[in-house]
């Protein structure tokens, strides 16, 4: 049976030099096409999840090539008919066993947060009785005849549907490094190879021009440390931007949502301090300034006052070498505060939405309130002289008069109205939830309901007509990833 290598060095014209300068020596990830009508479609099973099995081939692996894949039986249809020993998973020293295990636990722990958002379980013993995708993360690529230059190769369907009991192929032993990084470089690989078998591309950049080289779908390394698919629509393609194979832009998380549902991330929260000003200070400062950093990497700040948001920031710093630092942020202080007694908090949220507050600063912004008058429109003067908003009520689509209002902490002004919004990925139908939809504003999106009569929480929710026109001066948003 034919297939494409799409990335192979005589497709793409390349050499060997050419993939070490550009892309740091790490190698050919590849991908071969494979006709639909020769898969067996993924299937779930009733009360259980599907599972990916990761093979350190203790002892070795005999494969049997030539044949259209069968994972419970080491066949694949990668190498040429015949026989071929894989062998076992080495640590960066080339130790096998037990004396790999530590490399080994990195690993799996590592694709076990990668795949954490989704319903799908990542486990390093054969399950029985079910189906499953395998992948062999042990070997050389010449164990099975394939190219040197290979980290991985898996098969995908001409139609990127999902399929079931595939086997695909993550050479961990080929891939250079040590330590933490080397460890990141095979999980790379390993998501990879076997997101192909539910039906992802290669992706090159996101549709907003960022790199895309924090999704594991990506050839490019112009940032590294640990991947995470993410939900942002991508442009497809290894070394230059080029068209998906079943579609025009890619988004990879939304893709598996797709395919197992959603799971429960096992990522560490965001960590937010605030650094300046410190607590008890008797002068509001016109920027509050926070350190901030998360495992996903942070995506989103949010200025609170006394429990209140008042203003956020997405401006982050970009991912490096080692994903995505831990750095200052700062935050402008709006001119609507109130006086009297603050108590200001930063919250940090990465792009799943989890998110942390930071401990509390109290600070002093005039003498405390004594009652509402002394306040802004709509707050009280609750205890210890802090002026309050009302706890927010009024969901997302819900008429509202002010940000604080609304649970989603923004009070959008449409042609018809003033609505809860949220910002959201225009590119993006999984970025705002059912019977809403992302339109665009500026540069980026705010969420807005399709159809009337939905999730009110008291006021009127927004109709259809106010997706026409939004009004001038809103406040210009750039692009947020996955909400939930």
């Amino acid at each position: 049976m034919g297939y494409d290598c799409v990335v192979s060095r005589v497709a793409w014209g390349l050499s060997l030099a050419f993939a070490t300068t550009a892309y740091g020596g790490h190698g050919v990830r590849a991908v071969v096409e494979r006709p639909a009508s020769s898969l067996t479609p993924l299937v779930r099973i009733s009360g259980e999840s599907p599972f990916i099995y990761l093979n350190r081939c203790s002892g070795g692996c005999l494969v049997t090539g030539g044949q259209s894949d069968d994972a419970r039986d080491l066949i694949s249809d990668i190498p040429p008919s015949g026989q071929f020993l894989v062998h076992e998973f080495t640590d960066e020293n080339g130790n096998t066993g037990s004396a790999a295990d530590a490399d080994w636990a990195a690993l799996r722990l590592c694709m076990q947060e990668v795949y954490s958002p989704f319903a799908v379980t990542i486990t390093d013993q054969e399950p029985q009785n079910t189906s499953f995708t395998e992948v062999l993360v042990a070997g050389m690529p010449t164990d099975v005849q394939q190219p040197a230059d290979y980290l991985g190769v898996a098969t995908i369907s001409a139609n990127c549907s999902p399929v079931d009991n595939e086997l695909a192929f993550a050479f961990a032993n080929s891939h250079p490094g040590s330590g933490q990084d080397r460890i990141y470089q095979i999980c790379w690989t390993a998501a990879q190879e076997s997101a192909h078998a539910f039906g992802l591309d290669h992706e090159y950049q996101f549709t907003d021009g960022e790199s895309a080289c924090r999704d594991p779908m990506t050839y490019r390394d112009d940032c590294l440390g640990e991947k995470f698919f993410r939900n942002m629509e991508a442009d497809c393609g290894t070394f230059a931007e080029a068209p998906c194979r079943c579609s025009s832009t890619q988004d990879s998380a939304a893709l598996l949502y797709g395919v197992f549902g959603a799971g429960t991330p096992i990522t560490a929260p965001p960590v937010v301090a605030i650094t300046s000003p410190s607590d008890g200070a008797t002068t509001l400062p016109d920027v509050v300034h926070a350190t901030a950093s998360a495992q996903r990497g942070v995506a989103k700040l949010g200025l609170f006052i006394n429990g209140s948001r008042y203003a956020y920031l997405f401006s982050m710093v970009p991912y490096g070498a080692e994903g995505q630092p831990a750095s200052d942020y700062a935050l402008n202080v709006p001119a609507s505060v109130p006086k009297g007694n603050l108590s200001i908090s930063i919250s940090a949220s990465d792009d799943l939405g989890t998110t942390t507050m930071s401990d509390p600063v109290g600070v002093a912004n005039g003498p405390p309130c004594m009652q509402a008058t002394d306040c802004l429109a709509n707050q009280t003067c609750g205890s210890g002289g802090a002026c309050v908003y009302p706890a927010p009520t009024q969901a997302l689509g819900s008429a509202c008069s002010y940000d604080q209002q609304c649970t989603t902490w923004e009070c959008g002004s449409f042609s018809t109205g003033n609505a809860c919004t949220t910002d959201c990925e225009v590119d993006s139908e999984s970025s705002c939830p059912a019977a809403f939809t992302c339109i665009a504003n500026g540069s980026g999106g705010l969420c807005a309901i399709e159809t009337g009569g939905c999730c009110d929480a008291g006021g009127s929710p927004i109709g259809s007509g106010a997706i026409a026109a939004l009004v001038l001066g809103l406040v210009l948003r750039r692009r947020l990833s996955w909400r939930r």
